[in-house]
């Protein structure tokens, strides 16, 4: 008898068992699916400061969504033969979507893939860099406040009548700024000076000769020159001639001033974008959109350096920083 009564309270035992598996499995007895892993390619063409928070804001629109992804991040070290290997890798590794950071980058993913989501941020006109594929997004770093960029300066020095503006004369990003700020100089009776390069060990002294024939600098979110931004501070410095600037990070490494751009909310405008197309929405019906909030950040310990006050009216409800070592 209780031999017949163990066999029997087996039997319930096994079939509790299955039971409990097969309703915490999904419903066949198997486990349920892992939630999906995105795969994302992520490309950048060189490495400062404002590309890292487009990244950085990328990724954190991710988190806010809960999406989960795998990022394979790569740097071209400002190459674009890198750029281009690149982009065919991540079309090879058949990517669930990929991210450009700045025109070069973008370029290569644009020309490169045609058939998986490509969202690109810190660009600045992706009409003239040709970007606009029906797979192509993204969020743009053009600066529309150059005017209001120039008043600041002639309100701090009245007297200012040349502006320096260094930037890469292979980049389309930059040749498109070097206009914009051309035009409206000319409105304000400033004479812009021009001083090209093509690579970082030329900055030292296109900086020095730019300095000696001009009353402060303009610095275009031009990738080279912002990469070699500290050098250029220290050197506007030692002329005392501020630097204006058109993002925050340049302003923490000792520019004077910018009303510039947040490339962190820049880069997670663009990683929403990107939660929505991997949600289902084509990339074709997510038009790419322009920066529009502008904060006005000074540096402390450079208005200090150049014996201007940081109280003067001019700068008022602006973001005061000290410099980044």
């Amino acid at each position: 008898m209780k031999k017949l009564l163990l066999v029997i309270l087996s039997g319930l035992f096994i079939l509790a068992c299955g039971k409990q598996e097969s309703v915490s499995g999904n419903g066949t007895g198997e486990s349920a699916p892992a939630e999906k892993a995105y795969k994302i390619g992520i490309t950048q063409i060189v490495t400062h400061p404002s590309l890292d928070l487009a990244k950085e804001g990328f990724k954190k629109a991710f988190e806010e969504a809960g999406l989960k992804a795998e990022y394979d991040e790569k740097n071209a070290e400002g190459s674009m033969a890198n750029a281009n290997l690149i982009a065919t890798n991540f079309k090879a590794d058949k990517k669930d979507l990929v991210f450009g950071i700045a025109t070069p980058s973008a370029q290569a993913l644009a020309n490169n893939i045609t058939d998986i989501p490509v969202i690109f941020s810190a660009v600045t006109d992706p009409e003239s860099a040709k970007i606009l594929n029906q797979n192509v997004t993204g969020t743009s770093d053009r600066v529309d406040n150059i005017g209001e960029q120039l008043d600041l300066l002639l309100k701090l020095n009245p007297d200012a009548k040349k502006i320096g503006v260094l930037y890469n004369t292979s980049e389309q990003n930059s040749l498109v700024q070097v206009r914009d700020i051309e035009a409206k100089a000319k409105e304000k009776s400033i004479e812009v000076v021009l001083q090209g390069v093509t690579a970082f060990g030329e900055l030292a002294q296109a900086t020095k000769a730019l300095l000696s024939q001009v009353d402060a600098l303009y610095i275009p979110t031009d990738n080279l020159i912002v990469s070699g931004i500290k050098l250029i501070n220290s050197e506007a410095i030692a002329a005392k001639k501020p630097v204006i600037a058109t993002e925050n990070s340049s302003v923490e490494l000792g520019s004077l001033y910018t009303m510039g751009i947040d490339y962190f909310e820049l880069g997670k405008r663009a990683g929403q974008m990107a939660v929505e197309i991997l949600k289902g929405k084509p990339a074709s019906e997510i038009p790419f959109e322009i920066s529009e909030k502008k904060i006005l950040y000074v540096n402390e310990d450079t208005a200090k350096a150049l014996g201007i006050d940081i109280n003067n009216p001019a700068f008022a409800g602006a973001t005061v920083v000290k410099t980044k070592n």
